[in-house]
């Protein structure tokens, strides 16, 4: 890896222009270098005006300004969906601004999972993230349920999910699965799945689908409708940059929209039309929207919008080929580093069609040490036992950051070996 490359492909980045809208320790002299946007986004410089005049439209107009004023607060979750539909590809009537993830997996699984004497099964992967885990363990001890209606699909030697693996496994269950729960990208490894391969067999087997897409909405492009899931959800503060407890959202297929499908109820998924009527008897949005419970926060709706727009504005397309290449620059100069197998193995995929932005590394021995002396100038991640995660991410990294960044490892490797 040279200096040179790195320099002339950021002079050729039509998007470094974005680096200094984002706010990363600039009134620090420590100055580390930002690797960290799989776990939080950074703020955008917009988001601190968009507060700022949703407490002017507080102080000045009060619950007048929910219809009223320049920026009425009723529509800022359709502005969010006309930019959200951009990332998911689907419809905006099957997006619905609420919540957090955890909590729009329970309302999901509410509606989703009805297991039956016969058919009660879940299907998750054996290294799912703890929040995933946790819904699913309390859905079945909320339906009388254990482990046992549990079916796990863990990772090969290599760290990665073989998709036929998962497939033989709804297969060899398909009489007593009710419900298959994957993510979008595996948070570990940062494995892209093919959805669409298991969304096949699902179907055949009228079992339903539903993903966790945290890992991957903002990071690489996503197109549900041609994935025939039945339902999705995802949180905004990881790649989409919407602050930490950002407000999430979910998707439901439309398929099932028209549907009288069980779900839990409240007040906000009512018809606009009809939901200051205060009838005794529900009257839900025909889209999405009927899922959600309560008034959103609009303070936090605002920041989201302030994020999408910021992506909107690039076009999607930049950002994600960008993307591809600051991870593949990554990919291959670790790759290049002499000896580096000796000390770790990278776990990452290494098509770009099957990762996104992180590049996963599983470090044989002294992970910790490598990671404190890392953690000196750059924010990464460490997942237990012995993996350090790395996201370059292209609205605020660089070409030159990543060549920093693999430079030290090539150091820290020369101090060890």
């Amino acid at each position: 890896m040279k200096k040179d490359d790195a320099l002339k492909m950021d002079n050729n980045d039509k998007l470094s222009y974005l680096k200094s809208e984002f706010l990363y320790d600039n009134e620090n002299d420590r100055k580390k270098i930002y690797f960290c946007g799989n776990s939080l986004g950074l703020q955008h410089k917009s988001v601190k005006n968009k507060i700022n005049n949703h407490l002017d439209q507080w102080k000045n107009l009060a619950v007048e300004n929910h219809f009223s004023g320049d920026y009425p607060w009723m529509d800022i979750q359709n502005k969010i969906k006309n930019k959200l539909k951009l990332f998911l590809g689907c419809s905006e009537d099957e997006i619905a601004i609420m919540n957090s993830l955890s909590v729009n997996l329970h309302l999901m699984m509410a509606t989703f999972y009805r297991p039956s004497k016969l058919k009660h099964k879940i299907l998750i992967e054996g290294n799912a993230f703890s929040s995933d885990r946790y819904v699913v363990n309390s859905q079945l001890k909320f339906h009388g349920l254990d482990e046992s209606s549990l079916i796990t699909i863990s990772p090969g030697e290599d760290s990665l999910i073989d998709e036929d693996k998962i497939i033989s496994k709804i297969e060899k269950n398909k009489k007593s699965l009710s419900l298959v729960l994957l993510p979008g990208i595996q948070y570990y490894s940062g494995q892209v799945l093919d959805i669409k391969k298991i969304s096949t067999v699902c179907k055949e087997n009228q079992i339903t689908l539903g993903l966790d897409l945290a890992h991957m909405i903002g990071n690489v492009p996503i197109d549900l409708p041609s994935y025939d899931i039945d339902f999705a959800s995802w949180c905004s503060y990881k790649y989409l940059n919407s602050g930490p407890g950002g407000i999430a959202g979910i998707y439901i297929n439309s398929k099932h929209l028209k549907k009288n499908l069980l779900r839990l109820e409240g007040w906000w998924g009512n018809k606009i039309s009809s939901r200051f009527d205060m009838l005794d008897k529900y009257d839900p949005e025909p889209s999405a929207e009927g899922w959600v419970l309560s008034n959103p926060p609009v303070i936090l709706m605002d920041i989201h919008l302030a994020s999408l727009e910021v992506f909107y504005l690039a076009g999607l397309d930049n950002v994600f080929e960008k993307s591809k290449m600051l991870s593949g620059f990554l990919f291959e100069g670790l790759s290049s580093i002499k000896n580096y197998s000796k000390f770790f193995k990278i776990i990452s995929p290494r098509d770009t069609n099957k990762r996104g932005s992180q590049i996963s590394l599983f470090f044989k021995k002294n992970s910790k040490d490598f990671f404190n002396e890392l953690s000196k100038n750059f924010i990464v991640d460490y997942r237990k036992p012995n993996v350090i995660r790395v996201a370059p991410v292209p609205l605020y990294n660089s070409f030159y950051e990543v060549y920093l960044f693999v430079s030290e490892i090539e150091r820290l490797i020369k101090v060890h070996d």
